[in-house]
Parts: C-alpha cells; sequence; structure tokens
C-alpha cells in the first residue's frame, strides 16, 4: 500500500537497472517507487492504469497526449528517458505546469555501433550463416565488403556525425543529407543520397512527415541497404515491405516499429534483420541514463 507521505514516481520505461543505481535507495526516502510490470511499451489504457496516482514519471516511449495528461491528475514531473520528445505534449504539459526535462547523455556512441553491427550483418550475411550452421547446413554466401561504398546518413546530428566517422574508418564514402545546414559539409540533397548510396541509415527526430515515402523508397539502389534505428514513422513501412518482398532492394534492418513488441510481417522475410528498439540499450550508456534520471528527480523535489 502507498504511503499517505509519500509521493509515486512510476517508472514506464520497460526495463530500469536499479542494481546498477545505488542513487534508487536516495528516492524511496521520498517515493514509493512502482515499474512497468509489462516489460513492454505501454498502451495508453495501461499506462494511465498504472500511473494513475504517479506524481513523478520516468517515461519511456509511451504517448503522453492530451487525454493522458488529462486524466493523470497528480501528476507534477515527467522525466524522458532516452533520445527525443515527440511522444510528449510539451504545449499541453506546460499548461498544465507539468515539469518536465530528458536525458542529456549522448547515445551516439550505442546507437552507431549498433548501425554499424547491422550494416557488417548484413553486407557478410552473418545472420543467414549462423541459422545456417546451426541447423547443420554448411553453406557459404558471397558477401560484400564495407570499405569503398557510398553511406547515406540522413539527419546529421550528433548520432549522424559520430556514424560519420566510423564508417570513414572502414574505407566507405559518405554522404550527408540534412534540413540543417553545416559549416564545411559537403551536404547533398535526398533525393541525391537516395539514388547514389549503397548503404542508406536515416537518424532523424519525427516532425509529423515521413521521410522516407513511396517516392523516395523508389529512388533506392537494387543493391541498397536501409537500416533505421530512430523513429518508424520516418518510413513508410507498409510499401518498404512490399520492395524487399521483391527484393527490388539488398536488404535492411530495422530497430524500431510502429507498434512494439512487434511480430508482424517483417519477421517472414529472409533479407530484414530484426533487432527489438535497441539502439541506446547498451550498458554502459543505460547506467548513466538511469542515474541522471535519479538524480533529476531528487533535484527536483
Amino acid at each position: 500500500m502507498i504511503k499517505s507521505n509519500k509521493k509515486l514516481l512510476f517508472i514506464a520505461t520497460s526495463s530500469f537497472n536499479v542494481r546498477q543505481n545505488n542513487t534508487l535507495n536516495l528516492l524511496k526516502k521520498n517515493f514509493s517507487i512502482k515499474f512497468n510490470p509489462t516489460g513492454k511499451k505501454l498502451s495508453e489504457n495501461q499506462l494511465l492504469s498504472y500511473a494513475k496516482n504517479a506524481t513523478h514519471i520516468v517515461a519511456g516511449t509511451e504517448k503522453y497526449n492530451l487525454t493522458v495528461i488529462n486524466k493523470l491528475k497528480k501528476l507534477k514531473y515527467i522525466f524522458r528517458l532516452g533520445s527525443g520528445t515527440e511522444n510528449l505534449d510539451i504545449k499541453n504539459l506546460k499548461l498544465k505546469k507539468i515539469k518536465f526535462q530528458s536525458s542529456t547523455i549522448s547515445l551516439e556512441k550505442a546507437v552507431g555501433e549498433l548501425i554499424i553491427g547491422l550494416v557488417l550483418s548484413n553486407l557478410r550475411k552473418i545472420c543467414r550463416h549462423d541459422h545456417d550452421m546451426k541447423n547443420k547446413r554448411w553453406i557459404k554466401s558471397m558477401g560484400n565488403l564495407l570499405y569503398g561504398k557510398y553511406f547515406g546518413i540522413i539527419g546529421y546530428g550528433k548520432i549522424g556525425k559520430y556514424l560519420s566517422k566510423l564508417v570513414k574508418s572502414f574505407g566507405a564514402k559518405t554522404i550527408i543529407s540534412d534540413i540543417k545546414k553545416f559549416k564545411n559539409i559537403n551536404q547533398r540533397s535526398l533525393s541525391y543520397l537516395l539514388l547514389k548510396s549503397d548503404i542508406v541509415s536515416i537518424n532523424a527526430n519525427f516532425n509529423s512527415s515521413t521521410i522516407l515515402n513511396k517516392k523516395n523508397l523508389d529512388r533506392l539502389k537494387k543493391n541498397c541497404i536501409l537500416i533505421n534505428t530512430s523513429r518508424a514513422e520516418l518510413i513508410d513501412y507498409d510499401y518498404l515491405y512490399k520492395i524487399l518482398k521483391k527484393n527490388r532492394i539488398h536488404s535492411a534492418a530495422l530497430d524500431v516499429f510502429n507498434k512494439e513488441p512487434y511480430y508482424g510481417k517483417f519477421s517472414k522475410l529472409d533479407n530484414v534483420i530484426l533487432t527489438p528498439h535497441i539502439g541506446s540499450y547498451a550498458k554502459e550508456v543505460r547506467d548513466l541514463m538511469e542515474k541522471e534520471a535519479i538524480e533529476k528527480i531528487i533535484k527536483n523535489l
């Protein structure tokens, strides 16, 4: 039972490594703490049920729209654990005088390394070879090098910049496209990037527009590998599925989905690698993010 003299902190993220965060004990002096019991991204109804009496929330990617904000009547503070705040209705949070903050811990190393891992897995068919050998099939499938390839990076924020450094260390050539203009960077149009690149990684925030719509997906080269570790809404996934099924492009790797957990139609394709939204899910980064969340909550009591 929640003690009346304590505030309620609801940790909505699908996981939170309390053993690594000794500072969590400091919260217990002022809060009753409730965790997401599903281990998954919460639906609106689940969020309203579990966070009903919460005064403070550590948020993941679940939606905090006007309906949710109005029904969480005791809510005073949200800390968004992770990258991006598009799941928060910031305008109405301000109107309701609900304070919000988000992670300042840099994610580019974790996300950048995952992208390289997904690219190499696709190029050298690592997952396919692993599957074959575990099923007692000794079959060698010819792969390709990353060296010498044109690597298109859509979005040149922290992740895009770090990814560019990693890519160049493999001897690949980068093509950069961003709606912002950067000094001393040779930026190209999105259409040029899509037509020229052997590999395309999308590293942008979602701002209500689908960047890789049907028209832009049709610009991809036949041998192209497409990587998405940012937001599912940035790509027309229905059309992407169609061109992958027809082998119109080489392959894809997807870490984000419109509905999570994801068990949909991409699971049936051999030319797609799927990961369960693990872009920033590296222990070193996650520990720092969770520690920051706790410290910010304590500071804002």
